[in-house]
């Protein structure tokens, strides 16, 4: 999140610090998070067997292509701390790099 932050990139979990507030965003994005995975093993399991097992290789496939080669094979969720004043945030880290870093 930090280098979303500073870079100004899209970020889920800015996306709900911002419309939910930094104490209720964690725990909003954790509930979407587990509705959509609850929403897509019911999907799954209405698919014919042999296309989810194919389905669901390619998934892990991807998942290791992208980097990914240790833990559940479609990986885990992991919300980092959230940064509530994204100016502030900015503001002291762009004092505290050594000239000619960024």
């Amino acid at each position: 999140m930090q280098d979303d932050v500073l870079e100004n990139n899209f970020n889920i979990l800015r996306m709900f610090v911002r419309i939910y507030g930094a104490s209720s965003a964690p725990t909003l994005l954790a509930k979407s998070i587990t509705e959509a995975e609850e929403k897509y093993s019911c999907l799954l399991s209405a698919l014919d067997p042999q296309l989810a097992h194919t389905y669901k290789r390619r998934c892990e496939e991807a998942t290791k292509e992208g980097g990914k080669v240790v833990g559940p094979p479609l990986g885990t969720w992991c919300i980092p701390p959230i940064i509530e004043d994204e100016d502030l945030y900015r503001y002291e880290i762009s004092n505290t790099r050594p000239p000619g870093t960024s």
